[in-house]
């Protein structure tokens, strides 16, 4: 699973998800900073990458898409980890599906 990490995303979370060998890019790398929403959802499936997020509020409903991860930001790294692990192992794709990885830690 590859992932576009929000620009809201701790750099603790980003950095345990690099040491578990995924590919994680950072918003900001790709687009201004404050881009709409929008513009990272569709950087994202551009690149084929699924978006990690704090943001419940805009990204819970969204659609046409390659798949939405929102986290908490007080999760520990470890856990976020894991359950990005986990639900990469239940989903053969995440196109169109928002999880919620407190669910799954």
């Amino acid at each position: 699973m590859r992932l576009l990490a929000d620009e809201n995303v701790v750099p603790a979370h980003v950095s345990a998800l690099d040491s578990a060998g995924r590919d994680v890019q950072r918003s900001d790398d790709v687009l201004e900073k404050g881009a709409a929403d929008e513009a990272v959802l569709g950087t994202a499936a551009g690149a084929n990458r699924v978006v990690l997020t704090y943001d419940r509020k805009d990204f819970s409903d969204v659609t046409d898409h390659a798949g939405v991860l929102i986290a908490r930001e007080d999760m520990r790294p470890r856990d976020l980890r894991n359950a990005v692990e986990r639900v990469s192992t239940a989903y053969p794709t995440l196109d169109d599906v928002v999880e919620y990885l407190s669910d799954w830690a």
